[in-house]
């Protein structure tokens, strides 16, 4: 009588051995590619602040420009000052690396930019940045009792480089963004390849396996603890989606007793819709589901073998960082690279319905004041208040955006009378007049806004929200606490 041939246990786990190596590296590379979206999401945040820090000189230079007391003097020269060397700071970590302040204010290491456009970006920024800045440093070296013969040429020198230096901005965020796309999809065909090898390996030591099992019932409790020994759960089902088998890690997954997964249809356990894969508890509570397949076919019969890991937590985390790269981290808002986007479609939008769209630039007036006297727990808390009574002044198909300090901007969507973009700034100052009580603390401030229309204005939406900015000046120049078209400009 012939005796079969025994399994051979170091032909068995040279395969097991490769598919936990791809496994690992798989799982490797997961936190690779969060650690990417994380640092281009760092990367492209401070690309954007850098556009809005542009914005900020000009501003603040104005402001110190036209200031008649000493107070808004000593404010516009500090936001100037700290501006530019914030803009210089970061810019220079951008060419060369080095430290930086993030969106919260904490020192923040920002590596130098490796990919070639990005680099080439950053040099030609750079350039112009030398060329500005040579004009600015006479004024951040002053006091704020500067001349006129150095304040003069400074501001010159801004209004004529201020929007090639935002281009330069926000080519540089582009840049940033379709490199971090590009990384994070080589990124993915390696996972995915990985993944691929190490369920065809796994497959070959099914395959194998199940020939064993075929020839010999007592090599079942052999493939039974090298699959056990797997961490990532395994079903096996056949040509009816009926579970034969599944590993420990698998049981565990969907919360359920060592073999009570056998026998479950999977449609129990597994449920997809058109984005997402969702395993299903015993509990009834769900997962997000990363799902591999392959069918073996093993003397006319049928087996999958399935791959499933819970992969809810990475699915949160990029979300997270999808939202912390197009969002405002205190408020929640959007901000710069989500406004501008969504003013886009807005401007094609009612360009297609033949309505008027409005840009509004909301400053807080006062609020400094506040954060210096009253500290910036207190700052950052009135700022959430002022964003929930912005909210109530619009319709939710509007946009609420921060830009970031007290700086907010409006877009008001498809309307046809002028007066409405009116009657919505004017529900904004009357709510930013109501007193908030901050932490025991009665504030009052108000608001100063400035009104760009499309397309009376403008038909490009960083134009437009230009336009407002400026006339926003006006409103402050006019007294604070009021309304101000972009079209004032032109008729004074």
């Amino acid at each position: 009588m012939s005796q079969q041939n025994p399994i051979k246990l170091p032909t068995i786990l040279i395969p097991i051995i490769l598919f936990v190596i791809f496994d690992t590296v798989a799982l490797g590379i997961n936190f690779w590619i969060s650690n990417k979206l994380e640092q281009s999401a760092v990367a492209i945040n401070l690309s954007g602040r850098q556009r809005m820090l542009s914005q900020r000189m000009t501003k603040s230079l104005l402001m110190l420009h036209v200031a008649e007391h000493d107070t808004d003097k000593q404010s516009a020269f500090d936001e100037f000052s700290s501006t530019v060397k914030l803009f210089d700071k970061t810019l220079l970590g951008f060419r060369e690396g080095g430290m930086t302040e993030g969106g919260d204010g904490k020192p923040l290491y920002l590596p130098a930019v490796s990919e070639q456009s990005a680099a080439l970006i950053t040099a030609s920024a750079s350039q112009l940045w030398a060329i500005v800045n040579s004009h600015l440093l006479p004024v951040v070296t002053a006091d704020m009792s500067i001349e006129h013969t150095i304040l003069h040429p400074a501001l010159q020198t801004l209004l004529e480089y201020n929007q090639p230096l935002l281009k330069q901005m926000n080519d540089l965020t582009t840049a940033l963004e379709q490199n971090a796309t590009r990384e994070v999809a080589y990124l993915r065909v390696l996972q995915a390849s990985l993944l691929i090898l190490a369920l065809i390996n796994f497959a070959l030591v099914c395959k194998r396996l199940l020939r064993q099992i075929h020839q010999s019932d007592n090599n079942f409790q052999s493939l039974r603890t090298i699959i056990d020994s797997i961490q990532t759960g395994i079903l096996l089902y056949d040509a009816a989606e009926l579970i034969r088998s599944s590993n420990k890690a698998a049981d565990q997954l969907f919360g359920y007793d060592e073999e009570k997964v056998t026998g479950k249809h999977l449609h129990q356990l597994v449920l997809s819709d058109d984005h997402k894969t969702f395993g299903i508890k015993s509990d009834g509570s769900t997962f997000v589901a990363k799902i591999s397949t392959q069918t073996l076919f093993e003397f006319n019969d049928q087996i999958s073998v399935c791959t499933i890991t819970d992969v809810s937590e990475q699915t949160r985390k990029e979300q997270e960082l999808t939202h912390l790269a197009f969002h405002d981290a205190l408020t929640g808002l959007p901000n710069r690279i989500l406004l501008v986007e969504r003013l886009q479609q807005d401007v094609l939008r009612a360009k297609r319905d033949s309505a008027i769209l409005a840009v509004m630039f909301v400053d807080l007036d006062g609020f400094k004041a506040v954060n210096d006297e009253l500290g910036h727990d207190v700052g950052d808390a009135l700022l959430k208040s002022v964003t929930k009574r912005f909210k109530q002044c619009c319709r939710e198909v509007d946009t609420v955006a921060r830009l970031g300090g007290d700086e907010f901007v409006f877009i008001i969507s498809s309307f046809q009378s002028v007066s409405t973009a009116k009657m919505v700034a004017q529900s904004i100052i009357k709510a930013v007049n109501q007193a908030f009580l901050i932490q025991q603390h009665s504030i009052k401030i108000s608001a100063s806004i400035g009104i760009a229309l499309y397309p009376k204005d403008h038909e490009e939406a960083e134009l437009l929200i230009k336009h407002a900015d400026d006339a926003m000046y006006l409103a402050k120049q006019q007294g604070k606490n009021r309304f101000a078209f972009a079209s004032d400009l032109r008729s004074d």
